[in-house]
């Protein structure tokens, strides 16, 4: 194994976002900010509304949550001058405010446009995986507080595991259906 697949590997969670099942109610946004003590501006979680849509008579509307990719490779790390923008062993992505300078170029090199300036701080904000929950072996606080179940949180076995047992249930509950 190449010591890059063994970085993966350490990676002890993941967040899932099941847009299938987002109804925009921007709960996580709101949490988030709240966990971050972030004034309105910056959205280090963000829900994306698409549409409506016709669709024949109907119109359709589907929501889309957006955080970090806390990417293998980050461009926004590879770009910050100072040394701010970090990747721990676990793949989260933060930035450190002590080194931070609000340049934003690390905004610059993000193709997701993830990091934005906090401008109550003049500070880099960004989806960090709510490392100190996480380190205290809670939730990150978007998706213990969001009412759908659109995302899920865990290691990457229990989370597949999780979505294959809510697909199982959907379609027992169709068989059933059918069945009346």
């Amino acid at each position: 194994m190449s010591q890059e697949q063994q970085k993966i590997e350490k990676r002890k969670n993941v967040l899932l976002v099941d847009s299938s099942r987002c109804i925009g109610c921007f709960s996580c946004e709101v949490a988030c900010k709240l966990e971050h003590n972030l004034p309105a501006g910056p959205r280090m979680f963000k829900v994306i509304q698409m549409g409506p849509v016709e669709n024949g008579d109907d119109l359709l509307m589907n929501f889309m949550a957006v955080t970090c990719l806390h990417c293998d490779k980050p461009a926004c790390v590879l770009a910050c001058p100072t040394g701010a923008m970090q990747k721990r062993e676990d793949g989260i992505v933060f930035s450190d405010p002590e080194l931070c300078i609000g340049c934003q170029t690390c905004a610059v090199a993000c193709p997701f446009g993830v990091p934005q300036l906090n401008p109550g701080s003049g500070k880099i904000a960004k989806c960090d995986g709510c490392m100190d929950r996480v380190e205290q072996g809670l939730w990150p606080v978007c998706a213990l507080k969001c009412p759908t179940g659109a995302l899920s949180f865990g290691t990457a076995a229990r989370v597949v595991q999780d979505v294959r047992q809510r697909e199982a249930m959907q379609i027992a509950r169709s068989l059933k259906m059918d069945a009346l």
